[in-house]
């Protein structure tokens, strides 16, 4: 059966999710002063964003006791759907939280904790990140082409670009599930036509024969 014009307008468009290439990445971390105690915290939450694949809810929610350097895992507890994960740590993002650690407010129970001398040890808005990333974009030039418009970086776009990296360096699609802590794995295969890079290969293979 034909599809009228009238249905076509009426379907939801489906959209992609928008994820950040690692110039992009780069260029956004390079803007941070990390020499700053504000700025070196900002940097190493956006860290944890990207190289870990948490919300911004639960970053800002996550407890001392959440993150276990030595073991090298944070717990993320009551994320999404009140479930709780473990999140695996990579060197990279271990060697970047031991930096916050070593000037943290210790008195705080909040891991990532405001660090200003009013709001000191008080839990980091979620707000607040949004505003720091919504600056730098403007600061470092870069943003999402979202259909027309071109949009700053949220927090959320280090997610999704977690989720399409995975699947670029071989995390089987059940893998991706679990460590984005997804309930149901339609949601994380939408990840695999972000970038599909296993027809791109053989597109560019049957190119060279």
């Amino acid at each position: 059966m034909a599809i009228s014009e009238q249905e076509v307008k009426h379907r939801k468009p489906q959209k992609l999710p928008k994820v950040l290439t690692q110039r992009q990445v780069e260029a956004l971390f390079d803007s941070f002063s990390v020499k700053c105690h504000t700025g070196l915290r900002n940097r190493v939450l956006c860290e944890v964003l990207y190289r870990c694949g948490l919300r911004i809810s639960e970053a800002c929610n996550l407890q001392v006791a959440d993150v276990d350097l030595q073991e090298g895992f944070i717990y993320v507890q009551c994320g999404k759907g009140k479930k709780d994960r473990y999140t695996p740590l990579d060197e990279q993002t271990v060697e970047w939280l031991k930096k916050w650690e070593a000037i943290r407010p210790a008195e705080s129970p909040w891991y990532f904790c405001n660090i200003r001398q009013e709001y000191r040890g008080d839990q980091l808005s979620p707000v607040n990140i949004r505003q720091v990333l919504d600056r730098k974009s403007k600061q470092a030039g870069v943003y999402i082409q979202d259909g027309r418009d071109k949009v700053h970086v949220t927090p959320h776009k280090f997610r999704h670009t977690y989720a399409t990296e995975l699947l670029d360096e071989g995390f089987n699609i059940r893998e991706v599930q679990e460590l984005m802590g997804h309930a149901s794995i339609q949601t994380t295969t939408v990840y695999t036509h972000v970038r599909p890079e296993k027809l791109a290969k053989k597109i560019r293979e049957r190119g060279a024969n």
